[in-house]
């Protein structure tokens, strides 16, 4: 009986989550939640889909994702910047010398699945996701310094979040993450969406453009220049701009007169 009583006494000590904001974008499966009888409370959040507050005095910021969420916001580039958002606050934090509350998660509603190919297999069946290639992101996103979950399916979700709020965070030393977020600009948002560009090579292409917008489209469109990517690439951009294969982007300078 005795062996028992160290792990009960550490169970007895644990923190627990006092109160749970729920982002209003959320569906109302999530929304309608009770988290035990936790007081709860529905409102826009700026970052992160819950925020929820212990009584140890952190915060847990949760993002959370479907299978299908996490690859489709990965291939459009959401992803990275939301869950940037969501690690600067502790990197403010730690930056600072200020003492370490906040906690970035990103909660996987259910675990992947591979197939005999090592392609991702979720509820839609299998996607042309290489498995090596999802495995890789949610690594990139732990060396940002997002702890990422997997939940045991989507009835599982709110329990996730009640564990995840009873974790011991006195014992885990304060340190930097491995590769900080560096949250896009306006200027690198606009070129990322353009299509094949993504985060990877935004900054190629800045840099390329010396950070004139202007300047990178006009090059993104020019099919007989050197660029930062290839001919294919490019036609696709002219093609989602509307130009057709002759056509090209230009500036022209036009003279003000002493009117204006």
């Amino acid at each position: 009986m005795s062996d028992c009583l160290p792990q009960l006494t550490h169970e007895i000590n644990m923190p627990n989550i006092t109160a749970i904001l729920i982002d209003s974008r959320e569906p109302d499966s999530v929304k309608n939640l009770k988290f035990g009888g936790l007081p709860t409370m529905v409102t826009f959040l700026e970052t992160g889909d819950i925020r929820a507050v212990t009584d140890d005095l952190h915060t847990i910021l949760v993002e959370r994702k479907t299978p299908e969420d996490f690859l489709d916001s990965l291939k459009d580039g959401r992803l990275f910047v939301q869950l940037g958002r969501m690690a600067q606050e502790r990197y403010d934090q730690q930056l600072s010398g200020s003492p370490i509350t906040s906690w970035p998660y990103l909660v996987v509603t259910e675990p992947f699945t591979v197939d005999k190919n090592g392609k991702v297999v979720t509820d839609r069946g299998v996607t042309g996701w290489a498995y090596s290639s999802a495995m890789g992101a949610i690594l990139s996103i732990q060396e940002m310094g997002v702890f990422v979950v997997f939940a045991g399916g989507a009835s599982d979700y709110e329990n996730c979040i009640l564990r995840i709020g009873r974790r011991d965070r006195t014992s885990v030393k304060n340190l930097l993450p491995a590769r900080p977020a560096n949250i896009l600009g306006p200027k690198a948002t606009f070129l990322a969406s353009l299509p094949g560009i993504g985060i990877e090579r935004v900054q190629d292409i800045l840099a390329w453009c010396d950070n004139n917008v202007g300047h990178a489209l006009i090059g993104l469109t020019d099919l007989t220049i050197n660029a930062p990517i290839g001919v294919g690439m490019r036609r696709n951009i002219k093609n989602m701009l509307g130009l057709e294969e002759h056509q090209s982007l230009e500036l022209v300078e036009k003279e003000i007169s002493a009117n204006g």
